[in-house]
C-alpha cells in the first residue's frame, strides 16, 4: 500500500522559490538610467524579482543586462534604450536592430552577431532562402537578384526589418544617422533624409508635412530610414 507523506519543509522551500522567482512584464520600451531600468509606458522603474520582456525574444533584468533569444548576455549603458521593434538606440543617437541581423554600412557588408559587428568574409546564407554576398548582392530564393541599399536590414533568421535614421543635439551640435552612417549637420548647412524630413544645422527639424519643430539638447527622434521597393 502506498502512502502520501508531505514533508512541510520541502512545501515551504517550493513556496519560497515560487515567490522569488523572475517574474516577467511585457513592455514596449525599456530605457537604462541614473542606475535602473525604466519601463514604457509609464517610464516606470523594474524592481526585483521583475524582468522585462519585449518582442523578439528580448529579456530585460532590473541591473540592465539583457538577452536575445538566449543568447549572449549584453550590458545596456547609460541613456541606451530599447523599443518594440527590437530597436537599440545609443545615447549618441545611433541605432541598431538588436537581433542578430546583416546590413550595409558605407559600402561594406557587415554581420552582427550577439551585437559584435563584423565584415562578411563569405556568402550570409539566410533562413528563408535569400543569400547576401559581401560585394552587396542580393540573391532570393527564386534567384531574382539585386543590390543591398546602406542601411538596409536583414534578419539572419530570415526577412526584412525596418530601417531606422536618428536626429539628435549633442552639446549643441546636430547629428544625424542616415542610411546606417553618423554624421554632423554643419550651422548654415541640411540634409534630406529618407522620409522626407529636413534637418538643419541650427536644429530646425521640418517634417514631410510641412510641421516644424526645434532639437532639444539629448533628445532623440527615431525616423523611417531607407526604404526598398516592393519585391
Amino acid at each position: 500500500m502506498l502512502m502520501k507523506v508531505i514533508v512541510p519543509g520541502l512545501v515551504l522551500l517550493l513556496s519560497v522559490a515560487i515567490t522569488f522567482a523572475a517574474e516577467t512584464n511585457v513592455v514596449d520600451k525599456v530605457q537604462f538610467q541614473g542606475g535602473q531600468v525604466l519601463t514604457w509606458p509609464g517610464g516606470k522603474a523594474l524592481l526585483a524579482p521583475h524582468e522585462a520582456s519585449l518582442p523578439f525574444d528580448v529579456i530585460v533584468k532590473t541591473n540592465g543586462t539583457f538577452t536575445v533569444q538566449r543568447g549572449k548576455l549584453r550590458v545596456l549603458l547609460a541613456g541606451e534604450s530599447i523599443s518594440k521593434d527590437g530597436s537599440l538606440t545609443k545615447s549618441d543617437g545611433t541605432t541598431q536592430p538588436v537581433m542578430d541581423h546583416v546590413t550595409l554600412r558605407r559600402g561594406l557588408v557587415t554581420v552582427v552577431k550577439d551585437g559584435e559587428p563584423a565584415a562578411a568574409s563569405g556568402a550570409v546564407p539566410l533562413a528563408d532562402g535569400t543569400t547576401i554576398y559581401p560585394d552587396g548582392k542580393v540573391t532570393s530564393r527564386s534567384g531574382a537578384s539585386r543590390r543591398l541599399l546602406d542601411g538596409e536590414v536583414f534578419r539572419l533568421q530570415g526577412g526584412e526589418l525596418p530601417a531606422r535614421d536618428t536626429i539628435t543635439l549633442q552639446d549643441g551640435r546636430v547629428k544625424v544617422q542616415k542610411d546606417g552612417t553618423l554624421l554632423t549637420v554643419e550651422p548654415g548647412r541640411s540634409i534630406m533624409m529618407n522620409d522626407g524630413t529636413k534637418v538643419f544645422g541650427d536644429g530646425k527639424i521640418i517634417k514631410a508635412d510641412g510641421t516644424t519643430t526645434q532639437l532639444v539638447e539629448g533628445k532623440i527622434f527615431v525616423i523611417e530610414g531607407v526604404v526598398t521597393r516592393p519585391r
